[in-house]
């Protein structure tokens, strides 16, 4: 109430204005001091340290986008909104905040794998803001396609200063084989830990240990020979993301270098795995950008050393659009994509004021739409002499992106491979 009242004294003695008011000579604004309001749940601790300048600074309509920005890839707020207010060398940044609801206890119905004929469906208990903090707490389960129970908890940011990273999983799963018609059933416990070098590059380690058993049928193909195998695995991640907008990127960079480690015995499955993967985006006009990713995993042993539930695919969470229903696996992966993202109608915000039940959840909601011109080509192989281009995979195509609330993203693609085959993909979210 303290805070409201000040903002709204500021407000009545000094003149307010929008950062979309301001000329380009109007800039670089100097910036005393910083003032948050809307966050009735949310720390303003949580807000200030998304903000990459020490005040008072001097800001420029590109540093106030980044503020902007990174406070939306919180995906914290339904809206985030920018004014300036003072005179002369007193100017206050005022950000004012449109809260999203945070404890979702809802009932779950997704796909699995991008495909719609696995379909989930159970319930969970979900805080994305836990104490304020943007602390992630879940706990739920599903039935249907691979029937699961989780538990997690996520702390992307312990202490003030430190800004140390802490993750807690622990799930039990019914998972269909790939090659055989039978389930296997997965149980895990996992930890990370980890640091942010800066407010955009961290280093995380993690350790799991699972537990995977086959049927009696098929117990030849754990690597233990009893059909339980009990597996370690260790993993080092260095990973730098300068996105724009997490949600939808059209500009920056992302760079993720992972290091795993299977095993440690030869009752167990022994060998490194390297993931790495990048990706670009160019903003060529307000309207239209370009992104482009590669994806490539290497594994050291070859792939009949691989067990049967830890092998590489493309066709299931990795797919060409194209050929979106093909399955190969192998050794070795790499993937490319490329897509043209133009703006049909920018993004607008509307509220349902007169929401007969929880209002926050009606606030401030998002909508717009894009159109998406891609490519995408892929290949596994197990020697070096399967690699060439031959033998990749490619599909074209154009795609509907609807931008949407609490969803933030809805594809209608319609695409082509590169032996004239078409197909319509209808999915959820960004590809990359």
């Amino acid at each position: 109430m303290r805070k409201a009242l000040i903002i709204l004294c500021i407000c009545f003695f000094f003149p307010f204005s929008t950062l979309l008011a301001q000329t380009a000579a109007d800039f670089p604004i100097l910036i005393k001091k910083v003032l948050v309001f809307g966050n009735d749940k949310t720390k303003e601790e949580v807000v200030l340290r998304e903000i990459p300048f020490e005040f008072p600074a001097k800001l420029n309509l590109d540093d106030f986008q980044q503020i902007q920005n990174r406070l939306n890839n919180l995906f914290l707020f339904n809206r985030v909104e920018l004014g300036v207010v003072g005179e002369g060398k007193s100017k206050i940044l005022l950000i004012q905040l449109t809260e999203s609801w945070y404890l979702l206890p809802v009932p779950l119905l997704f796909i699995n794998e991008r495909d719609w004929s696995k379909i989930s469906y159970g319930f969970s208990v979900t805080h994305t803001n836990f104490r304020g903090m943007h602390e992630q707490l879940n706990v739920g389960g599903w039935l249907g396609y691979n029937p699961s129970f989780f538990l997690r908890y996520y702390n992307p940011w312990l202490g003030k200063k430190s800004r140390f990273i802490l993750g807690i999983n622990t799930f039990g799963k019914k998972v269909g084989n790939k090659f055989f018609d039978f389930d296997e059933s997965h149980l895990k416990v996992g930890v990370t830990l980890g640091k942010r070098l800066n407010l955009n590059t961290l280093l995380q380690f993690s350790a799991s240990f699972r537990r995977i058993k086959l049927p009696d049928a098929f117990k030849q193909y754990s690597v233990s020979g009893s059909g339980m195998d009990l597996i370690p695995k260790f993993g080092l991640q260095f990973m730098i993301d300068k996105r724009d907008l997490f949600e939808y990127p059209r500009s920056g960079y992302f760079l993720s270098w992972d290091i795993i480690r299977s095993g440690l015995t030869k009752n167990q499955p022994e060998f490194w795995r390297f993931r790495f993967d990048h990706r670009a985006y160019l903003k060529i006009t307000d309207r239209i950008s370009i992104a482009g990713k590669n994806l490539t995993t290497l594994t050291s042993v070859p792939n009949d050393r691989v067990p049967i539930y830890d092998r590489i695919f493309i066709g299931y969470l990795n797919r060409i659009r194209g050929y979106f229903n093909k399955v190969v696996s192998g050794r070795n992966l790499m993937m490319d994509h490329i897509e043209a993202r133009i703006s049909l109608l920018p993004m607008k915000y509307v509220s349902w004021k007169e929401a007969p039940l929880a209002p926050s959840f009606f606030r401030g909601l998002k909508y717009g739409l894009s159109l998406g011109i891609f490519m995408d080509s892929g290949i596994v192989w197990d020697e070096p002499n399967q690699f060439s281009l031959k033998n990749h995979n490619t599909g074209y195509g154009v795609g509907l992106h609807i931008h949407l609330p609490y969803i933030y993203l809805l594809r209608i693609d319609h695409a082509w491979n590169d032996v004239g085959q078409r197909q319509w993909i209808i999915e959820a979210g960004v590809v990359f």
